[in-house]
């Protein structure tokens, strides 16, 4: 039951992550927030939100947090449009989410662990390589990341956005496929198709043990997302 559900969003204090956190309240569920900065973090969310202190960083830390939670949706990872050390790229890209994993593991979490990565992890391009040079290696880690969730004996959803706009939702098709997409920035979509998406995919059975991607298609949306998902196919 959605009203029983307490959902952890790690990342969802921004961005993206902000997003879903909003639309979980609006489909009924119980949200909870990590934050290195509870105080900051409160004050942009809605008071229904439990805002509780963490760092992906600090294996510790997350104890707390995933305590009584019944899913985890993770979008936190290095800041876009700067430069960033492999070192930092490592410990927050890669490290950050196998100490989730494992603070998870460890608290028995009976529900879903859905995880928002890119586009191109697994097909190299021109604007790849750029990224992999600005944020130093980041695909190449997330790629690692993909490998450490599916060997992690929790039940998984990985979605794979492309380039995020903050555009409304429901104004384009939405693609959903199961490809391996090229990094490239002909393949767009709103930041708030993808919160639908993580909400969506959440309770959906056939994104059990999944991966796939979202891109926007051609024209206006014509589908819902049951169909969209009810043609998702396990991890092999």
């Amino acid at each position: 039951m959605v009203m029983n559900d307490r959902v952890l969003v790690v990342g969802g204090t921004r961005g993206t992550g902000l997003l879903i956190t909003r639309l979980l309240l609006q489909r009924g569920y119980r949200v909870r927030v990590l934050a290195r900065d509870p105080a900051r973090a409160a004050s942009r969310l809605d008071s229904a939100v439990d805002v509780i202190a963490g760092d992906i960083t600090k294996p510790d830390t997350l104890v707390p947090a995933v305590q009584g939670t019944s899913h985890i949706i993770f979008t936190a990872g290095v800041h876009s449009g700067r430069i960033a050390r492999e070192r930092l790229v490592k410990i927050t890209d890669y490290q950050g989410v196998l100490n989730t994993l494992m603070a998870a593991r460890d608290a028995g979490l009976g529900g879903r662990f859905l995880y928002m990565n890119s586009i191109g992890v697994t097909t190299p391009s021109m604007t790849a390589r750029l990224l992999n040079f600005l944020k130093r290696n980041t695909l190449v880690w997330r790629r690692h990341v993909e490998d450490e969730i599916r060997a992690s004996g929790l039940d998984y959803t990985i979605i794979r956005v492309g380039f995020l706009l903050n555009r409304p939702s429901g104004q384009r098709t939405v693609d959903v496929s199961q490809g391996a997409l090229p990094l490239a920035p002909r393949y767009r979509i709103a930041r708030a198709d993808v919160a639908e998406a993580f909400v969506e995919a959440l309770p959906h059975p056939r994104a059990s043990r999944a991966t796939f991607e979202v891109i926007w298609g051609k024209g206006h949306r014509h589908q819902d997302w049951s169909v969209l998902l009810g043609r998702l196919k396990p991890d092999g």
